[in-house]
């Protein structure tokens, strides 16, 4: 594997034409929930596992969208990102947990006038308004 890239899973969760995304304690950005992968962890099970620590619900209805590779927000020059993307749904209302500070809702124009943005998921936002899925 390159050490120069990670490889992650994120959920795309939209609602009222308004993507989900959370801020770690410590980061400025915010970006996709979600996270590594553990040895032995297929997809699916990664990402259920993140959002349960993260947002504290469980994720249903998965469905691949695509990966997105990027430079790695907060890591040192030259580190990628590839995040494997999925929609869902939770089963309940997100909140922050552990390493989550803060959650928000954000359509396209409210994360780019942001101080801070991911790069990936600023990339993953022009899609899904090119898409007409956010506002």
């Amino acid at each position: 594997m390159d050490e120069n890239l990670i490889e992650t899973v994120g959920l795309v969760h939209i609602r009222d034409r308004r993507m989900l995304l959370v801020r770690g304690h410590g980061k400025h950005a915010f970006y996709l929930p979600g996270g590594k992968i553990d040895p032995g962890e297929d997809d699916e099970t990664a990402l259920t596992r993140e959002i349960m620590e993260e947002l504290g619900c469980a994720v249903v209805g998965l469905r691949g969208y695509r990966t997105v590779a990027e430079r790695a927000y907060g890591q040192p020059d030259g580190t990628m990102v590839a995040i494997s993307c999925y929609f869902g749904e939770l089963d309940g209302d997100p909140a922050p947990m552990a390493e989550i500070a803060q959650i928000g809702w954000f359509t396209h124009g409210q994360y780019a006038r942001q101080p801070e943005t991911a790069p990936a998921a600023l990339r993953i936002m022009d899609e899904l308004r090119d898409l007409d899925l956010i506002a």
